[in-house]
C-alpha cells in the first residue's frame, strides 16, 4: 500500500434528482461516493474517468440517461490560443486598474458570460456515512503495518513501499536524484556556455563572430505579455493569493460568497450558509501538510470570503443566501492530499483558492485543484459590483497562465480542466472558446478535439460517444475477474474483495462492488480503499 492513499464510501446510483442546470426535476441521473480522504493521483486518474467532485461528494453522471449530459472537458494550455474577445477584457481590465473608469462602451453585467463563467456545481445526496476519524484510523492502520509510516514533510517523498503500477503515471528523474552530488546546471546556462566557448575557439582562429539575431518583428503577444501589461502605478491594484482550501473560509472570502450567491444566482439569504460554504468550497478530501497560516489568519478572512459568496449566489445565481457551514461544505472542505514533493509546485498538489484582491477589497475567489497533469477548475464567485470587468472569463485566463507557469517546474502538468462541459446549455458554450480545448468520451475515455464536426454530433443527439473506433475499448476497464482484487476497508482492516465476500457475501453486495469498479476503473480499484460498514 503506498503513502498516498484514499478511502471512499459508495453509495451506487441517484436517480430522479432535480438538475443543478436545467432546473428540471427528476430527471438528473448520476452515481457518487464520499471521499474521506483521497491522493492527488487518485483524483486526476477520477477526473480522467468522467468524476467530479462537489467539497468530499465525488460524483460521475450517467450521461446515457440524465437529462443534461456533462462530459469533461479540458484545455491544452501550452498551445493556447488568445481570441479577440479575451484579448478584449484583459486590455479592459488592465485600463480600469490604470485609470480607475470604467469603459463606457460596456455594459454593466455581461451575464451570458458571467453567469456560465463561475459553474454551478450540483451538491451531492444527503447520505448518512458515520462518521470516519481519519487521523486515528490511518493511525491505527500503520500501527498494524497495513499502510507504511508516513513522516509528516514538506519537501520529501514519505515512502518507498511499492504500489500497483499506474498506466497514467510515470517516473521522474528528479525524485532520483543523489543528494551527494552537486545540482544539475541548467540548460540555459549549458547553452550559453557552450556558446561562449564556441565563440571564443573563432576568435582564436581569426574568424569573425556570427551575427547577432535580430529580434523577428510582428510577434504575437502571448497570454501572459497581455496580463503583463497591467500598470505597476495605475489608479489601482489587484493581487492574486493562493491559499490551501482549508484556509480559505475566512471572513473576508465568506462575505464574497453570500453577495456572489445573492445577486448573481439569486439565492435567497438563508441559503448561504457558513456550513454549506465550507461544505461546497472548502472541504476537500485532499489532506493538508503544509502549514501556510495561523488559525487566526484563517478566521479573520472567513467571513468576508463567505460574504462575498453570499451576495454572489442571492444577486447573481437569485439563490437564497446559504449558511457559513453550507457555504464550507462546499468550498472549503476537500478530500485532496496536500502533496509536497521535490517533483510538485512550490505550494504542493491540493485543493487551493486564488483569492483576487483589488487594493484592500476582496473581489473574488477561484476554488482550484492542483493535481499531477492539471490545474482543476471548481468553482468561481465574485462582487457583482465588478461585473463590468468579465471576471469569469478574466480569471480562466489567469487560470490557464497559473497552469502554464506550474508546467515550467512541473513538466507534466500541461492542462486546464474546466470541469464539465455541457451542450444543451447555452451557459455552457464558453468553454468550447477556450482553444484548443477537448471533450472525453464518455466510453473510451479518450480525448477528442472540440471540432465543428463533434459539435454537429451533439446537435443530433446530446449524448454521444466521441471515439469512432468501433472496436475501441477503455484501457482501463474493469471486468468481472477484477472483482475479487478490488481493495476494501473493513472494520479497520485492509482486505481484498474476495476476502470480504467470504463475511458478506449477498448478491447485493457483490453488484454494487461491481459498478464501482467498472466506474473508477481497473487501477483505482486496486488502489483507492473501499470502505465497508
Amino acid at each position: 500500500m503506498s503513502d498516498e492513499y484514499s478511502i471512499v464510501m459508495y453509495h451506487g446510483e441517484f436517480n430522479k434528482s432535480t438538475c443543478g442546470y436545467c432546473k428540471r426535476s427528476n430527471t438528473c441521473n448520476s452515481h457518487g461516493m464520499t471521499a474521506h480522504v483521497m491522493s492527488v493521483r487518485d483524483y486526476q486518474d477520477l477526473i480522467d474517468r468522467g468524476w467530479r467532485r462537489s467539497g468530499t461528494y465525488c460524483y460521475k453522471p450517467t450521461n446515457s440517461s440524465t437529462c443534461c449530459p456533462s462530459y469533461t472537458i479540458r484545455c491544452d494550455a501550452l498551445n493556447f490560443k488568445l481570441s479577440k474577445s479575451h484579448k478584449k477584457i484583459i486590455k479592459r481590465v488592465n485600463k480600469f486598474l490604470r485609470d480607475g473608469l470604467k469603459d463606457s462602451g460596456e455594459k454593466e453585467s455581461n451575464q451570458d458570460e458571467e453567469t456560465d463563467a463561475a459553474e454551478e456545481i450540483p451538491i451531492g445526496p444527503q447520505v448518512t456515512t458515520g462518521v470516519i476519524d481519519v487521523n486515528k484510523l490511518v493511525n491505527k492502520l500503520v500501527d498494524e503495518e497495513q499502510l507504511p509510516p508516513c513522516e509528516p514533510s514538506s519537501s520529501m517523498e514519505c515512502s518507498s513501499v511499492k504500489e500497483p503500477v499506474n498506466a497514467t503515471s510515470s517516473g521522474s528523474a528528479a525524485s532520483q536524484m543523489d543528494p551527494l552530488k552537486p545540482p544539475c546546471k541548467k540548460a540555459k546556462l549549458l547553452r550559453l556556455e557552450r556558446k561562449q566557448a564556441k565563440m571564443a575557439q573563432r576568435e582564436a582562429q581569426g574568424l569573425p563572430q556570427q551575427p547577432v539575431k535580430k529580434p523577428p518583428k510582428n510577434v504575437e503577444k502571448s497570454l501572459e505579455d497581455f496580463l503583463g501589461e497591467a500598470p505597476q502605478d495605475g489608479k489601482h491594484k489587484l493581487r492574486v493569493k493562493l491559499i490551501p482550501s482549508a484556509k480559505g473560509a475566512t471572513d473576508e472570502v465568506l462575505a464574497l460568497y453570500r453577495k456572489y450567491q445573492t445577486v448573481i444566482h439569486r439565492d435567497p439569504p438563508h441559503k448561504n450558509t457558513r456550513d454549506s460554504f465550507v461544505r461546497f468550497l472548502c472541504r476537500s478530501p485532499l489532506q493538508i501538510d503544509l502549514i501556510c497560516s495561523t488559525g487566526e489568519e484563517f478566521n479573520a478572512f472567513l467571513q468576508v470570503e463567505y460574504e462575498l459568496y453570499r451576495k454572489y449566489q442571492t444577486l447573481v445565481h437569485k439563490d437564497p443566501p446559504e449558511d457559513i457551514e453550507d457555504f464550507q461544505y462546499f468550498l472549503q472542505r476537500s478530500p485532496l492530499q496536500l502533496k509536497v514533493s521535490s517533483t510538485s509546485p512550490a505550494k504542493g498538489f491540493g485543493s487551493f483558492h486564488q483569492q483576487y484582491w483589488l487594493d484592500d477589497r476582496l473581489i473574488a475567489v477561484g476554488v482550484i485543484d492542483i493535481l499531477p497533469n492539471c490545474v482543476s477548475s471548481v468553482y468561481l464567485f465574485y462582487d457583482p459590483e465588478f461585473s463590468f470587468l468579465s471576471l469569469g472569463t478574466y480569471s480562466s485566463l489567469r487560470e490557464v497562465a497559473f497552469t502554464r507557469e506550474l508546467q515550467k517546474s512541473c513538466p507534466e502538468l500541461k492542462y486546464y480542466y474546466m470541469g464539465f462541459y455541457i451542450h444543451s446549455c447555452p451557459k455552457m458554450r464558453y468553454k468550447g472558446k477556450l482553444q484548443p480545448s477537448s471533450l472525453l468520451c464518455p466510453e473510451v475515455y479518450s480525448w477528442h478535439p472540440i471540432t465543428e464536426d463533434l459539435l454537429k454530433k451533439l446537435d443530433r443527439s446530446k449524448y454521444s460517444r466521441f471515439n469512432e473506433d468501433p472496436h475501441a475499448r477503455d484501457k482501463d476497464e474493469f471486468q468481472v475477474r477484477h472483482l475479487e482484487n478490488v481493495v476494501c476497508l473493513y472494520e479497520n482492516t485492509i482486505m481484498y474483495f474476495k476476502d470480504y465476500i467470504n463475511l458478506d457475501g449477498s448478491d447485493e453486495e457483490r453488484q454494487q462492488t461491481l459498478q464501482y469498479g467498472r466506474l473508477v476503473g481497473r487501477i483505482c480499484s486496486r488502489r483507492i480503499l473501499l470502505y465497508k460498514n
